[in-house]
């Protein structure tokens, strides 16, 4: 079985020269995103649609093939030689519209998976988006640590510092704004929105609401009011599906709708409807937010100790991480696809834990650990001698992730 699986004179050598090649040009178009002012790219002639909601496999038969409206249309040559044409995901705001199983969730989920390379045949394989690039969603009740949310939630009833802010318990509106900041503190450098799985109130405040509910009565800045600086303070840039209010048309830089799964540019048309519509008061779009970075959040010696008897961190399938007497919950983690990934991060949270000392901070320590297992290999994050043979390598964003949701985790003050 060895010889026959591992020994390349069993293997299809054609097919094996295939596989590194498409994969050698997917990470060459993926490394110069960012040059061409680029946070994605969706290839002509891909599939984006799945079989079903639990499948990777892609809706081949029934499918409608992707392919660029010509404004957005961008051409690459690559190092095998051959071209890809495309649509463009420009930096900046884009918002991607249009009616009920159109296509915009699948397009924002094929982008989100865009992340990682995808084998021949997948349909996704000129999927390409920047590496760093986070999917954000409310999640309801998760724990957040000491994390800077006053950009968007100030001024509590309760009081609560807001720039270090710390629950056991987050609202919609609250974890929204805490895995925000936490995918900037791990570099994110593009964010992806749905608006189907986002609270409300993070999102939009409608001149309505605002003549009802004074600003000083409500503590919620909407992001409405926070992408714009995100991205000429920070560099960070949105891809943002809405379905149910066109509030974002006046603050994006592209539109683009799906018809019936056929992507049409209609920039120039949302533009005019927000112009006929203006906001009341724009001021807080444009107004500066981020001039300062928030503090790196330092844990504490001990501040990831396991609770109760102290066994190796294991992985229950994709989304739970036992840890101690902890269950870390990662189903909202939407660009967590593997089980061996999580099998990695839990191997991951051991050593990070071993190696805090209260001077640390906790993306020093993550990014520590993978330039370890980038000389080393993935056997360093096992407890065991050799590679365990089940771990497939994170990224550092769910690496982040994961830590962030440990209710226990202790910072220095």
């Amino acid at each position: 079985i060895v010889a026959n699986s591992l020994k390349f004179q069993h293997l299809n050598a054609q097919a094996l020269a295939d596989h590194v090649s498409l994969y050698r040009d997917q990470e060459y178009l993926r490394g110069v995103l960012a040059a061409n002012r680029l946070v994605g790219f969706v290839g002509d002639g891909s599939i984006l649609p799945r079989r079903s909601g639990d499948s990777d496999t892609p809706l081949a038969d029934e499918a409608v093939p992707f392919f660029a409206p010509e404004t957005l249309r961008v051409s690459f040559q690559l190092p095998s030689g051959r071209t890809v044409t495309g649509m463009g995901i420009h930096e900046g705001v884009t918002v991607i519209v249009g009616g009920g199983y159109h296509g915009k969730s699948t397009l924002l989920s094929a982008l989100s998976r865009g992340v990682y390379p995808h084998i021949s045949g997948d349909g996704r394989e000129w999927v390409i988006t920047r590496a760093d690039a986070v999917n954000i969603r409310a999640e309801d009740g998760r724990a957040v640590t000491g994390v800077d949310i006053s950009p968007y939630i100030s001024g509590l009833p309760s009081g609560a510092d807001t720039t270090s802010f710390s629950t056991t318990n987050a609202s919609g509106s609250t974890s929204q704004a805490a895995n925000l900041v936490e995918a900037l503190e791990a570099g994110a450098t593009a964010l992806l929105i749905d608006e189907d799985t986002s609270a409300t109130n993070f999102m939009i405040r409608d001149d309505r609401m605002k003549q009802l509910v004074a600003a000083e009565k409500e503590p919620i800045t909407p992001f409405i009011d926070r992408v714009r600086p995100l991205l000429t303070e920070r560099g960070v840039s949105t891809v943002l599906v809405a379905g149910g209010s066109g509030a974002f048309f006046g603050v994006a830089d592209h539109v683009i709708a799906l018809d019936e799964y056929v992507p049409v540019d209609v920039t120039s048309r949302a533009h005019d409807i927000a112009g006929k519509h203006p906001v009341a008061d724009n001021s807080r779009r444009l107004a500066s937010v981020f001039s300062h970075e928030a503090p790196q959040r330092i844990p504490r010696t001990d501040g990831m100790a396991a609770q109760g008897k102290k066994k190796p961190a294991t992985a229950r399938g994709r989304s739970v991480i036992q840890f101690g007497r902890e269950r870390v919950e990662l189903s909202a983690v939407a660009q967590l696809i593997d089980p061996a990934q999580t099998a990695a991060i839990a191997f991951a949270m051991d050593r990070i834990a071993e190696q805090l000392d209260g001077q640390v901070s906790l993306v020093e320590a993550i990014t520590a650990l993978l330039a370890k297992v980038e000389n080393e290999g993935l056997e360093v994050l096992s407890p065991h001698h050799g590679h365990p043979g089940h771990l497939a390598l994170p990224r550092r964003q769910e690496i982040h992730s994961a830590i962030n949701r440990y209710r226990h985790l202790q910072l220095s003050s």
